[in-house]
């Protein structure tokens, strides 16, 4: 068994030379599985990899497949690594010294077999293994750049008859929502309405800048139009409101999503709410694909340039869905840049009724038992 003794200190020596190797010749699987985690956490803007849904899915059969492969072959080779050094424990000589025998134990326990153990599982069970973590440091994250973050919640499929699809509205790193939101329709599937329906906080609390005036938009999908009523005091700290219309435009549906929209919408403390300025906008999503039938909608959306038709600045962007609940998708919110309550502004509320929209779609496609 000379040869036995030979084959296994050599490999022995060679150890450190083993995990470096197989580290080098495995590294397409750790770039397929880096690119899968970002594609599902932070998949805006696209890249090759889910540049279309379905290119995605074919991505991610492909990985799959691949990392099963890859994880039967290092099974097959760490097996016969610690096969050998089994035979080799077996014949080495007895007057070993003590040092060394304790060594070579702990060298394989603690170095060795998770490197084996890495190596099998990871190819292939890599992407339920990180996915979860990278998608509540995405959730809790993500908007951690913007000044509001708002989380649609449709209601789902086991969802009361009477429980409304909504969305909470957020300043970043404050949990507590400010306001809320929700959608509906009287009964005719191409007229909906995005309105203000409970205030979550006292409204003295709720910064100038972040208090929505903008508090009904009112969806035409016949001829793809929009228009918004912004309800305001009769005079700065008043209780008495006046409602007055404060947008108005019209989006088209297709491929990218876009918007052009002409709003007034003032601050809660304007005197004179004719005063307010009205500026024309116009918005794009980055992307083509938007919304899908089996995910929740994503996209970043950004304001255009109308000398040149070039994107500009973010206005806002979806996160991800939490964790352990597809019904909610967290959005990041900017408004436009330079404009004050912009972050609560017509480019920013019109688009984010359209997505709640969506988000229920989903919801309810992502609760319905698989047997229905």
């Amino acid at each position: 068994m000379g040869w036995v003794r030979g084959v296994c200190i050599s490999l022995w020596s060679i150890s450190p030379v083993l995990y470096v190797y197989f580290h080098g010749q495995h590294a397409s699987s750790w770039v397929w599985l880096y690119f899968y985690i970002k594609a599902c956490t932070d998949p805006n803007p696209r890249t090759a990899v889910n540049r279309t849904h379905s290119g995605f899915e074919g991505y991610e059969a492909m990985m799959f497949f691949f990392g099963f492969i890859w994880g039967v072959i290092n099974l097959g080779v760490m097996a016969g690594y610690f096969g050998l050094v089994f035979s080799e424990s077996r014949y080495s000589p007895r007057n070993r010294p003590t040092w060394f025998i304790t060594l070579k134990v702990l060298f394989n326990l603690f170095i060795m077999l998770p490197i084996a153990l890495f190596l099998v599982i990871m190819p292939f069970f890599g992407g339920w293994i990180v996915l979860p973590l990278e998608q509540i440091h995405a959730w809790n994250h993500r908007c951690d750049g913007y000044p509001m973050n708002v989380v649609l919640d449709g209601k789902g499929y086991h969802g009361a008859r009477f429980a409304p699809d909504v969305a909470r509205f957020y300043q970043t790193g404050n949990a507590q929502s400010f306001y809320t939101y929700d959608i509906s329709n009287s009964g005719d599937t191409d007229f909906w309405s995005f309105h203000l329906r409970t205030w979550d906080v006292d409204q003295s609390e709720i910064p100038l800048n972040m208090y929505p005036t903008l508090q009904q938009i009112s969806y035409n999908f016949i001829n793809n139009t929009v228009t918004g009523n912004c309800t305001i005091p009769v005079a700065p700290g008043a209780s008495n409101t006046t409602i007055g219309a404060c947008v108005g435009g019209s989006l088209d549906l297709g491929e990218p999503l876009s918007f052009n929209l002409t709003s007034a919408v003032p601050l809660n403390n304007t005197a004179n709410p004719s005063s307010t300025p009205s500026t024309t906008t116009l918005l794009r999503t980055v992307d083509k694909q938007w919304s899908f039938g089996d995910d929740a909608p994503s996209l970043i959306l950004r304001d255009v340039n109308p000398a040149n038709n070039q994107l500009m600045d973010t206005v806002l962007r979806t996160a991800v869905t939490k964790k352990g609940d597809c019904t909610q998708l967290k959005v990041c919110l900017a408004g436009l840049p330079g404009e004050q309550g912009s972050v609560v502004g017509g480019p920013v509320m019109v688009p984010l009724g359209l997505m709640l929209m969506r988000q229920a779609d989903y919801a309810i496609a992502c609760t319905t038992p698989s047997d229905d």
